[in-house]
């Protein structure tokens, strides 16, 4: 399904696990004129949550920051972000319901998903490959996808984290398209993309705890995650394996859901 709006915005965030050989970047896709009412959809998904925070009587009112979802650690203090907040109110059939509300939202607006990574991490490791590098493959792939695949006229990443060694990796690889199609027209037709135009700027960066739409994208990331780990390693929760189960729901919003296996010394 094409998109129709001339400005889409692209949210990224990454994962890695070494047990299941996974590391991966999940993204949605955000037309920008779709951007309030998801805001406001999430919003309402927090207040839900503050609810069931502690109050000390009928008539006070605690005023309470928001908690930041990850997928890992939902709703616990696992997270730094969320070590302040007390979470004793919260179950895991609420944990599940907010993983489906996550899912509703998504579902009613219609976002985009596309994932795409690499399922022998622990073997490419090895190799002295790290995150970084990871995400350098992975962002490869993303963008030449946004390039070439998707009908958008222009697009903003935005890519969850800040650390240099991330920057490098990811941006480089844009910026030298760029200053090719830019700097020497000639050369355009050898740049890696068709249309590096359409990418406005560069990646910018933010934490995830200042950006609701990161935080979209990570749980969704995770449910896909933990699918995928399960799949490979047979290892599960209860818990866990009620995450597993919402996978499918998303199938009908999944654009790519690939994984590749990168060749080691021709193997």
């Amino acid at each position: 399904m094409p998109f129709k709006s001339g400005l889409t915005y692209v949210f990224i965030d990454d994962s890695f696990n070494n047990d299941a050989g996974l590391a991966t970047l999940t993204s949605i896709f955000i037309p920008q004129r779709k951007m309030d009412s998801i805001t406001v959809d999430f919003y309402k998904i927090l207040n839900q949550i503050i609810e069931k925070f502690p109050k000390k009587n009928a008539a006070s009112r605690i005023i309470y920051s928001a908690p930041v979802l990850h997928g890992d650690s939902l709703l616990q203090n696992g997270k730094n972000e969320n070590k302040t907040l007390d979470f004793s109110n919260i179950d895991d059939d609420f944990r599940i319901k907010i993983f489906n509300d996550i899912i509703d939202l998504v579902i009613k607006h219609k976002l985009r998903i596309v994932r795409c990574g690499y399922n022998n991490y622990d073997e490419i490791q090895k190799m002295e490959f790290k995150h970084n590098h990871m995400d350098n493959l992975n962002w490869i792939g993303l963008s030449n996808y946004i390039d070439r695949s998707l009908k958008i006229k222009k697009v903003v990443c935005i890519m969850e984290g800040n650390n240099d060694g991330m920057i490098r990796a990811i941006s480089a690889w844009l910026s030298s398209a760029k200053e090719t199609t830019y700097l020497y027209p000639d050369l355009e037709k050898s740049s890696a993309f068709t249309n590096s135009k359409k990418f406005i700027g560069n990646v910018f960066y933010v934490n995830a705890r200042y950006c609701e739409y990161l935080q979209i994208a990570d749980v969704i990331g995770y449910i896909l995650h933990k699918k995928d780990y399960i799949d490979i390693t047979r290892d599960s929760s209860d818990f866990s394996k009620r995450i597993y189960e919402l996978h499918s729901r998303l199938d009908n919003n999944i654009v790519l859901n690939k994984l590749n296996r990168l060749s080691i010394n021709g193997s």
